[in-house]
Order: structure tokens, then C-alpha cells, then sequence
């Protein structure tokens, strides 16, 4: 089924209102270096360090990172040449089909939804470690009453409150790669450990730890900690020039993954070693921040407390992002009659339906209270790896189909995509996609073969494949539509505002 050509971001009728544009270039920049760095890189990086070991931990980020960075300049290409309200999956609607695009929403709205009661799990966790009293029960509310609180005062005081959480990320990576050089270079007194014991000797000895198995293990720990990257795009469309500031958080990410993920990654495999048999432990090292072990296994006292209290308010932060993309894109798509009517309400500004909505599911979290809380934390990841993986493949799968639209009507680059142009082109999007099929693929062999000593159900690491397939099928279905893919001489190159992707039906 072709697109039309009537705009895109025409309002159904059952929404009220719109967004405003306040979020400045400055809040923005500081996003798109720090925002979405949460329990994915801070906390599960542990997790995969002891199953998986220090080589395949850092190549497994590079590997992932660079197919991130490629596909945040895609998503640069397509969102200042073709700008929309609804992000990457009305893009979807555009180049692929409206059912992908339907499963492409309906996947991140319950990816970032779920990822709320994740993150206030693992604040949780880390809270733990200051004070293993601290109930879960009293914890809880506590910070989702903060989380709340944050949204009152609307996208541009969240914007605010993500720089000053931005500063606080950049303050404590710094801190430990600064504090881990020393460690390495056994300039630390108080570390009972011989120099003999870190360093190298961590590579030669445990680079790679139960082989093939543990080297696709990572991969589960790499697609949730780079997810939100592309959370950008829904920013950007309440930035007062989402044009320019998106082809700059393009070339921003490269910086973010080199300087605030692999530097880090690499420091902490070469100063911490985690046993496999202490991810079976009740108060596991795998439950703690590596980051906040490496320093407390040095000795060095009054550090990783501090370390940790900010780590508490990084996670803080993406819990806040997780409300902020969940509430927008659950907003978004049912604007346009993807979604409930109710959830497309906005008033004051904010998207009040949708927010009732993310709130009501961060209930979720008291799931921690639970005598099997624990095993929440790892569905919610696993949920979230898949549904990270499938967003960034359909980015890239558009920005590819967008390139041969353009050649099969022999256009010229340069007048259909004038404000910017990413500069891996089509190769460099077919590369990422190769990487996030693998990174599927390994996260459901690393289940099957998972060398954990109380592995999780193979079914969690497929949760994320059938949430997708649910909604892509089952929109088939319900609309007797089975368009796989738009013809590409049907799609719209000359409209720059996205045609609308098709007459959904509220639901």
C-alpha cells in the first residue's frame, strides 16, 4: 500500500493539543552526549564482565557501538531531510509498510515502559549497596514519586534536570578511568592486590571466559546499554531547531560511545575480576556497579560511596528519559489513531494521557518485593536488548530504502537530502543491520547455551522477537493488509513533511 500525500503529522481527533518547541540547542547537546546512560551499562556491564570476560565485553560494545553511531547518522539523514512528529517508526510507515511501522511503535512504547520499573529496580539494587536494610517496599514510591515530579513542570525543566544528570555521568566516568589508571599502574596504597594480579594479567588470563557462549552473552548487555540513543528524535521534535541539532547529535554520539562507554569498558576489565559462581550468590558482585566494585576492591576509602550516589542519580536519569520516550511515543502514535484516544490527550502542554498510562505500569516495579523480584530484572532486560536491536534495524532499513528511492527515480542526493547526508550511505547501514541481526541472534544462543549457574528461560530472550511479531501480524491480520514493503517508486521523496502513513483506526 502506497503513502499519501496529505502531511503526516496532522493530529487525529481524538488528540488535544500539541508539544511545544522549548528544549534549546545547549540542553539538547548535553543529551545527546550523556542522556539514556542507565542500568544497561552501569549495572548489567557486571553481569556480562563475569559470564563473557574483558575481550569480549569491549569488542562486543565497539561492534555494537559503531552500528549505533552509524545508525544515529541515518536517523541525522532522514529526520532533517524529512522531519516528523513520531520519530523512527512513522519513518517505518514511509519506507517499509504501515504494518512494520505499527509493530515498530508499539514495540518501543512497551520496550521504554518497561524500562521504567527496570531502572527503578536496579536504583533499587544500587541503593543497596550504600545500606542492605533498606526495604524496596518504602524505596520504591519514593523514587517514582520523584520521577513525577520531574514531569509537573514539563520537557523543558526535564531537559534541565538531563543536563545536570548529564554532568553527573560525565563527573563519574571521569573519576573512574582517572582512579583505574592509577589502580593499573599500582599507584593506589591501599589495594591489598599485587600489580602482578591486574592490569594484562586479567586478559592473558580471563580475556575470553566460557568461550563462544559467554562472547554472545555480551551482546544482551550491549543492546540494552546503548538503547535511547535514538531517543534524540523524539527530542528533537520539541527543540526549538530539530534540524540543526540532529545532525549534530549524530556526530555527537561517535564522542559519546568512545569516551563515556568503551574507555570506561576497558578500564574496568583491566582492574576487576567477577568469578562466574558469584552471579548464583543472594548478594551478588553482579548486583553492584563494576564500576563501584573496581574502586571498593582497591581500598580506597569514602570513594565508591560517592561513586555510587551518583551512579543512584545516573540511573535516576534514565529512568526520567525512559518516561520521557515512553509518554512520547505512546502520545505520538496514537494521535494518529495507533493507540487508545485517551493516551493522545495533552493538557498544560504535557502529554497527560500517556503519562497516567507510564506511571500506571512503573507499578511493575514492586515486582522487586516479591521472593522472585530478581528474576524481573532479567526479563525486563532481555525484553528491552531485543526491542533496542529492532528498533535501530528498522532506522537503518529506512534510511537504506529512502537511498534507493532516490536511485531508482534517478534523483540527485543533493536535492532530495540538502540539510545533511550520513556519511556511511547505504554500506554503512547494511553493516549495522548485519550486527544487530547478530546481536538477536546471540542473545537467544546465549540463553539456549547460557553458562550462568541459574540461567534465565529461553523464552525471556525471545519476549522482545514476540512482541514484534504480535502486533506486525496481528495489524496484518486486522486490517487485511499484507504489504510487506512499500513499492519504491511509491514512496514520496518530494513531500518534506512525512506523508501520512495510513488511516489508522483508534483503537
Amino acid at each position: 500500500m502506497a503513502p499519501t500525500d496529505s502531511p503526516a503529522h496532522v493530529e487525529h481527533p481524538g488528540s488535544t493539543g500539541s508539544l511545544k518547541k522549548v528544549i534549546t540547542t545547549r540542553q539538547f547537546i548535553f543529551m545527546a552526549l550523556s542522556s539514556s546512560i542507565g542500568a544497561g551499562l552501569l549495572l548489567s556491564t557486571g553481569q556480562a564482565l563475569a559470564v563473557g570476560g574483558p575481550a569480549p565485553l569491549f569488542i562486543g560494545f565497539a561492534v555494537v557501538g559503531l552500528a549505533v553511531w552509524i545508525t544515529m547518522c541515518s536517523l541525522g539523514e532522514l529526520s532533517t531531510n524529512f522531519p516528523v512528529k513520531g520519530s523512527f517508526y512513522e519513518y517505518s510507515v514511509w519506507f517499509i509498510s504501515p504494518s512494520w511501522g505499527f509493530s515498530m511503535g508499539w514495540n518501543y512504547v512497551m520496550n521504554f515502559i518497561c524500562i521504567v520499573p527496570f531502572e527503578v529496580i536496579v536504583m533499587v539494587l544500587v541503593a543497596h549497596f550504600i545500606n542492605p536494610g533498606l526495604p524496596a517496599e518504602y524505596l520504591i514510591p519514593g523514587f517514582l514519586v520523584a520521577l513525577m515530579l520531574i514531569y509537573v513542570f514539563g520537557a523543558r525543566w526535564y531537559a534541565e534536570a538531563e543536563n545536570v544528570f548529564g554532568v553527573l555521568k560525565m563527573l563519574v566516568f571521569t573519576i573512574f578511568i582517572m582512579t583505574a589508571f592509577f589502580i593499573v599502574a599500582d599507584a593506589v596504597p591501599t589495594d591489598p592486590r599485587p600489580a602482578s594480579e591486574l592490569g594484562w594479567h586479567i586478559w592473558k588470563n580471563e580475556a575470553f571466559k566460557n568461550g563462544w557462549a559467554g562472547f554472545l552473552f555480551v551482546f544482551m548487555s550491549a543492546g540494552m546499554a546503548y538503547g535511547g540513543t535514538e531517543m534524540l528524535g523524539f527530542t528533537a521534535a520539541e527543540c526549538v531547531n530539530p534540524r540543526k541539532v540532529m545532525g549534530l547529535a549524530s556526530r555527537l554520539v561517535a564522542g559519546r560511545v568512545v569516551g563515556l562507554y568503551l574507555l570506561p569498558i576497558l578500564m574496568v576489565g583491566l582492574v576487576l575480576s567477577i568469578p562466574l559462581e558469584d552471579t548464583a550468590k543472594e548478594h551478588t558482585d553482579t548486583k553492584t556497579s563494576p564500576f563501584v566494585l573496581a574502586v571498593a576492591r582497591a581500598g580506597i576509602p569514602v570513594l565508591p560511596q560517592i561513586m555510587n550516589g551518583i551512579i543512584l542519580v545516573a540511573i535516576f536519569s534514565m529512568a526520567n528519559a525512559s518516561v520521557f520516550a515512553s509518554s512520547r511515543a505512546l502520545r505520538a502514535i496514537s494521535s494518529q489513531g495507533m493507540g487508545p484516544k485517551f493516551c493522545g490527550l495533552v493538557k498544560w502542554d504535557r502529554p497527560v494521557g500517556a503519562l497516567i498510562v507510564v506511571f500506571l505500569f512503573s507499578l511493575l516495579a514492586f515486582a522487586k518485593v516479591s521472593p522472585d523480584g530478581d528474576n524481573v530484572f532479567t526479563w525486563l532486560l532481555a525484553l528491552a536488548s531485543a526491542s533496542n536491536y529492532f528498533t535501530w534495524m528498522s532506522i537503518c532499513l529506512c534510511q537504506i530504502r529512502c537511498r534507493l528511492a532516490i536511485r531508482k527515480r534517478g534523483l540527485d542526493q543533493h536535492t532530495v537530502l540538502p540539510s545533511y547526508r550520513s556519511p556511511f550511505g547505504i554500506y554503512g547501514s547494511v553493516f549495522a543491520m548485519l550486527v544487530f541481526v547478530f546481536g538477536l541472534v546471540a542473545q537467544i544462543a546465549a540463553a539456549v547455551k547460557s553458562p550462568l549457574p541459574s540461567p534465565p528461560p529461553v523464552f525471556a530472550s525471545m519476549l522482545g522477537i514476540v512482541v514484534v511479531a504480535v502486533f506486525w501480524v496481528g495489524y496484518m491480520c486486522w486490517k487485511r493488509d499484507w504489504t510487506l514493503l512499500v513499492p519504491l517508486k511509491d514512496i514520496d521523496l518530494e513531500t518534506k513533511d512525512a506523508p501520512e502513513s495510513h488511516e489508522f483506526e483508534s483503537v
